[in-house]
């Protein structure tokens, strides 16, 4: 008898003591049990992650390996890029709102209230977005591409130059390819006027991996040119494109696969007869070819 009620004693004790930091529960009171994974953020597929450019939205692509480098790039080749113009602001929205950082090619994007800025330079770039949740994380990447972007910038001092100026047909203008010619080296269109005896410079966001190669008049408003690669030993020319000298809008002209460069151009009335150099699949050789261009065929319209 003495045991049992030393029993009851001892569990109305423990009862009584059942307590939280607010008070003692009343006994009419549940207390909610917690569930960790309503804690856990869901990772990918189930999160989305977007960039915003120039008021349009578009979709961040999911790296589900985590990929970089050279795997990612490769990876990135089958996805079309987003045209943006140089230096425009894009601003990161991620599902949930993780912590995330911002990269390209291993270099890390300076990021600031969830925006950075595209770069200046012409080129295709993707960036790499890594998402950091308390309790997971996951990868994206968007591929963007820069344009060639034009602009006219007023120049003081004269061109000290051994390339040659050319005249416009009507020859109220020349023009310069000044500092082209040395291996890697980087041109700089300069335009007189000689009619208003100005100087200018045709600036474009090339930074050092583009350059203009060759420059020729196509008409006395607009200039045939050669642009391909600053970089490497093997590169012997690239792509022709026309350059329109009062609205600066660029066209291609001669667009060429990989492997194939144009090397150098003359203009003969309606025809443009062109130098092509096909390098082999190793880059260690290969040959030239002499092709013809019907500009008709790209300004149909003239």
């Amino acid at each position: 008898m003495r045991k049992l009620s030393l029993l009851l004693f001892t569990v109305l004790l423990l009862s009584g003591c059942n307590s939280s930091e607010g008070g003692q529960k009343t006994g009419n009171e549940t207390i909610d049990k917690v569930d960790e994974t309503d804690e856990k953020v869901e990772a990918a597929p189930n999160v989305k992650g977007f960039i915003t450019i120039d008021g349009t939205e578009h979709e961040l692509i999911l790296n589900e390996k985590g990929l970089e480098s050279y795997e990612l790039s490769e990876f990135a080749e089958q996805f079309t890029p987003i045209i943006v113009k140089p230096e425009e602001i894009a601003t990161i929205r991620i599902d949930n709102d993780p912590y995330f950082t911002v990269s390209n090619w291993g270099n890390e994007v300076p990021v600031e209230s969830d925006i950075f800025k595209i770069p200046y330079e012409t080129g295709r770039y993707i960036f790499s977005i890594n998402a950091h949740w308390p309790n997971d994380k996951t990868h994206f990447f968007t591929v963007i591409e820069v344009p060639y972007e034009f602009k006219r910038v007023k120049r003081d001092t004269e061109p000290n130059d051994p390339n040659p100026w050319i005249k416009s047909p009507d020859g109220d203008r020349k023009v310069l390819l000044e500092g082209y010619g040395e291996f890697e080296s980087v041109g700089t269109i300069v335009l007189r006027d000689l009619k208003n005896n100005t100087l200018e410079n045709i600036d474009f966001n090339h930074g050092r991996q583009w350059t203009p190669k060759k420059i020729d008049w196509y008409d006395n408003d607009s200039l045939l040119m050669i642009i391909g690669y600053t970089h490497g030993t093997v590169t012997r020319g690239g792509d022709v494109f026309h350059l329109d000298l009062n609205s600066l809008e660029l066209t291609p002209v001669i667009e060429l696969p990989d492997r194939e460069e144009v090397s150098d151009f003359t203009k003969e009335g309606k025809h443009l007869y062109y130098e092509m150099f096909v390098h082999d699949e190793d880059y260690n050789s290969g040959h030239y070819e002499t092709r013809t261009l019907d500009l008709g065929t790209v300004f149909p319209s003239e």
